[in-house]
């Protein structure tokens, strides 16, 4: 006698989209979810007397959202908002046909009301009581659908498997047996944690075991277990294409719903607007149309027509699981079984009539088919399934990964795969958390959960909710990255932390000790003292401009050069320019610093001072290395070129050059004898250079293309920020609130910082009528220009230019602003840009020169076109309405400065340099 066996698979699973706000557009997928699939669902199972026939599998978003009192509060008022418009389309709908079909949702809606109700609203409590009566079977999926063939590290896939587990036995009081791989996705390794965790059975798509290494007796006719034991059940390919297949499956008959003909998009605007999302038209549930053909014109739906449809697509189902036993039914040990894995929202929600379809299947299969559960199947037979290696699959598009992973979205695992080894670092580094620390890690584990989720790479490869998806992660991916910072910082705050954990609050328990590995903390506890190790020198620093003379950027960039160098175990000396009312010689937080006047410190004529300020350094230093004698020089720009490259002859050391800015590129060319002038001395110091640093890659290129370098001879090292330098005094309050969205920036008042942009911009948005202004300081030969502009155009309400501020008052504008900008025409590099990511701020520079560097577009700030108001504005727009996206790019901007612009990592950089120039990586290497 023939045999077969017929098991039916849901897996129920959703993004976590609870949100904080109430009102959010993605609930309604929930929603929706709720009142087409999982309630309708419920309906079908309780009036169908069978058991043994179906597994469902709920993934922990699922179940978190389903139990969450705010989100069935929520619910509620959606379906009696749905009501609502359903008792107004009473009064105003014509035709009999709509009079019937109207009368139809408002006692649909009323009986899902109700059910919900008598659940006490949560419609687990439904699915948990036909699970104690044995009428299904219930299993979940990893904690929040991480596509974990793509998972880095173990204890991450861990991680998702472990807290799926702990979330399972909460809702439903037992651990589950089996689990839904996310996408069907299965790797080898996968299986090893799983079964390590008490898992026994899971899915996988039918190719898996056709492709199986050695290949199976049974083909895909019958489960096999994995090489450390968990079985794995195949797709059929054959049955399950009858419902999910775009061009034979059943949910496209002309006569069932259409679902893409909602009245949202029929009715007036002012009809419909009370019943909508503020000044959007989305779905409100409520579809008159069949799908009918595949023309725009649809007739009317007719409920009776669809279960005329249900019954004998069910009985054709039927048959062709019995056909399957006839062609295989002679199998044996174990018997032929057919699955058929669905996602769950395809009943219901994308195939209106689908539960029903569900329940005439099962009641319409008594006494005709064998319905089995897995867990069931295997309790019969493990005995005779046989093992076998199984390779990378899905059940996705081509059978791989390529959905998950693609020029769409392959940017997200940089960041996945950073997160997970942040994740271990930090729990190592905090081997004994205080109890604040501690919840600050399980939060940092929440946070990597709902940025991995598969959903986002899904949506944006769909190019459906892309905005949405790519917000969402990079919420969770600044949050994380926000704890991270704080625990180093030693700076968790419990009033901080509360805001974050109750923003997204999933998964009450968090095991964050997954993520610890016993060698982790040992390297960690081991690790190398900044400092240690390094070989000390004596470097002299040559610069004509050092604090208190603030001129241009060198200043502070020498300033903090020779700090860091001093922190990393050097002892530095810098010779710079005489300042009225400062000693000649001091020690300012272990730096030398020598202040020397010039042979003729009165000319007017610069060039003159130059010279003569050269001349005096020479004869200063030449007798300074009576006392000290120097490893290397290090010069900055063309005003110390003579005496650097005079010093590197008479003491013959080497000579290591910053080269800040050149002439050619702050002018666009030479036009001058003057200028002309200045490109030679340029010249000359980078000729005489061991070696050169330049703060950009842009810098490299224009030193390349000007003086002609050899691409060895340069490196790039960024400039840096100290951020205790623009903190803003306690309690600072001096600034005038204003309601305006305020994006600061500061800088010289000329030409090449592109401030008239800023003014072009103002206007146009001034027309637009937005509320955003603009706030400049800063000083310089264009300041009063710029100011009657503002004037003349009546610009005052949206750009402001303050002139010269203190340091205090910059640090508070930074502070209170709610952006920055730079829109620099020329800048080789742009060291204001970083205070404003310092400030925590989202930062917008033109795309050019150093400041291109540092700002990735979209990352960690955004970039407009040089010189062009319209590409600014667009800029503007775009965080003024993206509150979400500013507050993750101003993170990573945060981040990326207390990385890679962090002035201990430039002092390490400056350290090979200073070896490029000594020839010590030359000797090493040999």
């Amino acid at each position: 006698m023939k045999e077969g066996y017929f098991s039916l698979v849901l897996h129920a699973h959703l993004p976590y989209v609870r949100h904080k706000e109430e009102g959010r557009l993605e609930e309604r997928w929930l929603f929706e979810a709720i009142t087409e699939s999982y309630i309708p669902l419920l309906w079908e199972l309780n009036q169908t007397d069978i058991k043994d026939a179906l597994t469902i599998s709920f993934s922990p978003p699922v179940l978190e959202m389903l139990a969450d009192p705010i989100i069935q509060e929520r619910y509620l008022d959606y379906i009696i908002k749905t009501e609502e418009l359903l008792h107004k389309e009473a009064e105003s709908i014509i035709t009999s046909e709509e009079k019937e079909l109207n009368k139809f949702y408002i006692h649909r809606y009323q009986k899902i009301k109700d059910t919900f109700l008598n659940l006490d609203k949560n419609v687990l409590y439904g699915y948990r009581e036909l699970f104690k009566k044995g009428a299904i079977s219930c299993i979940t999926s990893a904690a929040t659908h991480a596509f974990l063939p793509y998972v880095k590290t173990k204890a991450a896939i861990r991680s998702q498997v472990v807290e799926a587990i702990r979330c399972f036995q909460q809702h439903f009081g037992v651990k589950p047996k089996g689990f839904w791989l996310p996408e069907c996705a299965i790797a080898p390794g996968i299986d090893r944690i799983l079964v390590e965790e008490g898992i026994s059975y899971s899915f996988v798509d039918e190719h898996a075991l056709i492709n199986a290494d050695p290949n199976p007796t049974k083909g895909s006719g019958a489960p096999i277990y994995s090489p450390h034991g968990l079985i794995l059940f195949p797709r059929h390919t054959d049955l399950s294409s009858k419902v999910w297949s775009s061009t034979l499956g059943y949910p496209g008959d002309v006569d069932y719903r259409e679902f893409y003909r909602d009245i949202a998009y029929e009715r007036d605007w002012d009809y419909i607007k009370p019943f909508v999302h503020e000044e959007v038209r989305i779905d409100t549930g409520i579809k008159h149309k069949r799908i009918t053909g595949h023309g725009e014109e649809k007739d009317i739906y007719v409920p009776d027509w669809a279960k005329g449809k249900v019954l004998a697509h069910a009985e054709h189902f039927l048959g062709s699981i019995e056909q399957e036993i006839n062609d295989h039914g002679d199998q044996c040990y174990p018997p032929y079984l057919m699955v058929t894995p669905f996602d769950a929202e395809l009943f219901g929600h994308w195939w209106f009539e689908g539960p029903d379809w569900i329940g005439q299947v099962l009641k319409k299969g008594q006494g005709r088919v064998q319905f089995i559960t897995p867990e069931t199947y295997i309790n019969r037979h493990y005995q005779d399934f046989e093992t076998a290696h199984v390779s990378f699959s899905t059940w996705g598009r081509d059978g791989y990964g390529h959905v998950w992973i693609n020029e769409k979205n392959d940017y997200l695992y940089r960041h996945h795969q950073r997160m997970e080894t942040d994740l271990t670092t930090m729990v190592a580094l905090l081997s004994q958390p205080n109890e604040l620390e501690k919840r600050a890690l399980k939060q940092m584990v929440r946070e990597w959960m709902l940025a991995v989720s598969s959903d986002w790479a899904f949506i944006i490869d769909g190019q459906s909710a892309v905005q949405y998806a790519e917000e969402r992660f990079l919420t969770h991916l600044s949050r994380f990255d926000a704890l991270k910072e704080k625990l180093l910082d030693g700076n968790i705050q419990e009033n901080w932390l509360i805001v974050i954990e109750q923003g997204f609050p999933f998964l009450k328990e968090i095991d964050e000790q997954i993520f610890f590995s016993p060698h982790d903390a040992y390297v960690q506890s081991n690790s190398v003292k900044h400092g240690e190790g390094v070989k000390k020198r004596s470097i002299l620093m040559l610069s004509w401009e050092f604090p208190p003379m603030m001129v241009g950027g060198l200043s502070r960039h020498v300033f903090d050069l020779s700090r860091a160098m001093v922190h990393a175990g050097h002892e530095v000396h810098v010779v710079t320019s005489h300042v009225a009312g400062y000693p000649d010689f001091e020690t300012t937080q272990g730096v030398n610093v020598h202040r020397i006047k010039g042979l003729q410190p009165e000319s007017e004529q610069f060039f003159d001072w130059v010279a003569s300020l050269n001349l005096s350094m020479v004869q200063y230093i030449n007798k300074l290395t009576r006392k000290i004698n120097f490893d290397i020089i290090h010069a900055h720009d063309w005003l110390v070129g003579v005496a650097a490259t005079a010093l590197k002859r008479s003491l013959q050391i080497p000579l290591l050059a910053t080269i800040h800015a050149t002439e050619h590129g702050r002018n666009n060319g030479i036009h001058s004898e003057l200028q002309y002038e200045i490109n030679q001395k340029e010249w000359e110091l980078s000729y005489e250079a061991d070696h050169i640093i330049v703060c950009s890659d842009y810098m490299e290129k224009e030193l390349q293309s000007i003086f002609s370098l050899p691409e060895e001879k340069v490196s790039v090292i960024p400039n840096g920020v100290d951020f205790e330098l623009i903190k803003p005094q306690k309690n600072c309050n001096s600034i005038e609130k204003n309601d305006a969205f305020t994006i600061f920036s500061v800088g010289r008042m000329v030409k090449e910082k592109g401030f008239q942009s800023v003014i072009n911009a103002a206007a146009i948005l001034k027309e637009r009528n937005v509320k955003i202004r603009f706030v400049i300081a800063g000083k310089g030969p264009m300041l009063e220009a710029y100011q009657q502009q503002v004037r003349e155009r009546q610009l005052e309400s949206y750009i402001n230019f303050l002139g010269f501020i203190s340091d205090d008052e910059r640090n508070e504008w930074f502070y209170r602003c709610d952006a920055t900008i730079f829109p620099s025409l020329y800048e080789p590099f742009g060291i204001v840009a970083l205070e404003g990511l310092a400030a925590g701020k989202a930062t917008i520079v033109s795309d050019t020169g150093g400041l291109s560097g540092i700002i990735r577009h979209d990352e960690n700030g955004v970039k407009f076109i040089p010189g062009d108001e319209g590409s600014l504005v667009t800029q503007v727009l775009y965080l003024y309405n993206h509150p979400i996206l500013r507050e993750a790019l101003a993170t990573q901007g945060l981040k990326d400065v207390k990385t890679r612009f962090d002035w201990s990592t430039i002092a390490d950089q400056t350290e090979i340099a200073i070896k490029k120039c000594l020839g010590e990586e030359l000797e090493l290497s040999i």
